[in-house]
């Protein structure tokens, strides 16, 4: 699966659910579609914590267009924690971490082993927000 950037609407969508359980954390994973992550998926049983989240995995379909995780900080640090490292490896894919104030500007991008990568914020033409 090869990325080649994150829809605005994605983040948009991520950072309004980011925003609606404040103070709580937020998690979900996502899709890409002809290279573009742009699709938030909601799984049963999802728990959402003021310190961490839990999502059920294997409530998860068999779904090879998923390519990994989102999830919110009710901070002001999109750092990963040793959690999220954890997470990201068992999950693998791309994961995005959003914190306050939850705007454009305020999400970091993730590999698997933790490494930050940067990936364009498009709109839904494939042209780059500024």
């Amino acid at each position: 699966m090869k990325v080649k950037g994150v829809s605005v609407d994605f983040i948009d969508g991520l950072n309004e659910c980011a925003k609606s359980t404040y103070p709580d954390e937020f998690i979900c994973l996502h899709r890409v579609h002809e290279g573009i992550i742009d699709e938030i998926v909601m799984l049963p049983g999802t728990i959402y914590g003021d310190s961490h989240s839990v999502i059920m995995d294997w409530m998860d379909p068999i779904d090879f267009e998923r390519s990994g995780s989102a999830h919110s900080h009710p901070g002001f640090s999109a750092e990963a924690s040793e959690e999220d490292l954890d997470t990201f490896r068992h999950m693998g894919g791309i994961h995005f971490i959003t914190c306050q104030p939850y705007d454009r500007r305020s999400w970091r991008v993730y590999d698997s082993n933790g490494n930050e990568i940067a990936l364009p914020l498009l709109y839904g033409d494939g042209s780059e927000v500024d």
